[in-house]
């Protein structure tokens, strides 16, 4: 498939998530609603599939997500849908149909979003520094005013101003957002780039004695890491969400018989928490970490 035809599929894909519900229909991120906004924050994150059925089954019985179904029929007559997946009744996902007659494009794939003060202005630092919008700011009553950008390597992130604050800044439940890692060719220059988006601090990643490696953060709080493109066929720049398990061991027994796949699992060597990257049965990739002892909440002076 060509370059040109990739760009096409992919504004349709993420335009297909406006199509997918009344925007009324889609639930806060906060209930009730607070004031709160902490900016570089993951705080929602889209799955964009071709059989929103079978991911919605896959999930929910991997992580234990509920799956709220929202629909509509648009005035061609066709149905639209959105899936919306909560963790203990706090919704944390939605799941959005790509367009079918592009199925074999590429595989399903996960978008998060990060927490900014102004859609509009973080858009177009992302484009002033090479990116490309790919979901053009549309405000959703409910949740805010959500958008997609490319960066200038290729890897796709989201924008929300949430309508209804964020969600509180607390250590991670199973089945919650845990971490968030981008892959890139010059971890660097990438930091830098995000730095400008999301007005992020780019700091040395000491988990590691890689000294391209580092950590964003925003608030006093590590919200993301910056890695080098694993040196792997097919392997490309991208960002990896990873959500927390309680056992990756016990998550792994049961991924093939859900459908999935598991891509890397977790090293052998001791660690305060192990992970692996898993695909779903439409190959999405994420990740899912198990924290062995409590990070501390805030990052250290």
């Amino acid at each position: 498939m060509s370059m040109h035809s990739a760009r096409i599929w992919r504004l349709a894909l993420f335009g297909a998530v406006a199509l997918a519900a009344r925007a009324d229909d889609l639930p806060p991120l906060n209930s009730p609603s607070a004031a709160q906004q902490f900016g570089g924050k993951f705080i929602w994150a889209d799955l964009f599939t071709a059989d929103q059925a079978a991911a919605a089954r896959f999930y929910t019985s991997l992580f234990g997500w509920e799956a709220t179904s929202l629909s509509r029929t648009g005035s061609s007559g066709n149905a639209h849908s959105y899936i919306v997946l909560s963790n203990e009744g706090r919704p944390v996902a939605g799941i959005a149909l790509r367009p079918p007659k592009m199925e074999d494009a590429v595989h399903g794939r996960w978008v998060g979003y990060v927490s900014v003060k102004d859609v509009p202005q973080a858009l177009a630092a992302a484009t002033s520094g090479g990116g490309r919008i790919l979901f053009p700011a549309r405000s959703l009553p409910q949740q805010g005013i959500k958008a997609i950008f490319i960066d200038p390597d290729g890897a796709e992130l989201g924008l929300m101003n949430s309508s209804s604050g964020d969600p509180a800044e607390y250590t991670p439940e199973s089945g919650d957002w845990a971490w968030s890692e981008l892959f890139a060719p010059d971890p660097a220059k990438a930091g830098q780039y995000y730095k400008s988006v999301a007005g992020y601090e780019v700091l040395p990643d000491t988990r590691t004695d890689r000294a391209d490696a580092l950590i964003l953060v925003s608030g006093g709080y590590s919200r993301a890491s910056v890695s080098p493109v694993p040196n792997r066929p097919k392997a490309r720049p991208a960002w990896l969400l990873f959500v927390r398990v309680a056992s990756v061991k016990d998550a792994i027994a049961r991924i093939s018989a859900l459908g999935g796949r598991v891509l890397l699992a977790p090293g052998s060597e001791p660690t305060e928490y192990r992970k692996a990257i898993i695909a779903d049965p439409a190959g999405a990739v994420l990740g899912i970490v198990q924290l062995e002892t409590p990070a501390p909440a805030k990052e250290q002076p």
